[in-house]
């Protein structure tokens, strides 16, 4: 059986690259909010956000260094807040080419 690990589309490298995340919250109310990866990889990355959000959510994420945006899911969360900011882990759904770009080079 295959780690989860093993199911990712390519390895998890550290990068802190500035975003911006707009969507709907748990409770339905739009939200946008701007923060860091602290983790990407080519489908996507970990990020921790103060809006609290369900499995599956549909989000649109903005590289805020290159200007590119995408669609994006919800597929992993942090069961507990750590400093007020929950971790989540989003898939990029249609994001074209590499989205991160050059951005994870120049971290």
């Amino acid at each position: 059986m295959k780690e989860h690990s093993d199911l990712r589309s390519s390895p998890r490298i550290p990068a802190r690259i500035t975003v911006l995340l707009q969507g709907q919250d748990r409770s339905e109310k739009p939200f946008s909010e701007q923060t860091a990866t602290l983790l990407i990889n080519h489908g996507g990355a970990l990020i921790a956000l103060a809006a609290e959000l369900d499995l599956n959510d549909r989000l649109n994420i903005t590289n805020q260094q290159t200007g590119k945006s995408a669609a994006c899911r919800v597929a992993w969360r942090s069961v507990a807040q750590l400093n007020g900011r929950w971790s989540y882990g989003v898939a990029l759904i249609d994001a074209e080419g590499d989205f991160w770009e050059a951005a994870a080079v120049t971290q």
